[in-house]
């Protein structure tokens, strides 16, 4: 059942398609998730210094922090990155299969 305050899973999906697209063609936004689902990874405790680490930074605005806060402590920049190499995996298998047919 859909949450009343979230977008329908086909809008999420979208969302998280772009996203893949985006961190397939960018170094910078694939190590970004990479790092972000390392620490994704880390126990509670951790995961909130580093957000703290990233606050005082001053590098990243409020509406920023607030959503690698999210993804860090929900863990889902590890599921993203996971994603990400899944599809990256097949994209190269598919080219191998290609360069062998």
């Amino acid at each position: 059942m859909e949450h009343l305050n979230s977008p329908p899973a086909s809008e999420r999906n979208e969302r998280l398609a772009v996203i893949v697209d985006r961190c397939l063609e960018s170094e910078a936004a694939y190590k970004l998730f990479d790092m972000l689902g390392a620490v994704s990874r880390l126990d509670m405790e951790d995961r909130f210094e580093y957000i703290e680490l990233v606050k005082e930074s001053g590098l990243y605005s409020d509406e920023e922090i607030n959503a690698i806060e999210r993804l860090i402590v929900s863990g889902t920049a590890g599921y993203f990155k996971d994603v990400i190499d899944q599809v990256r995996d097949e994209q190269v298998q598919r080219e191998v299969g290609q360069l062998l047919t």
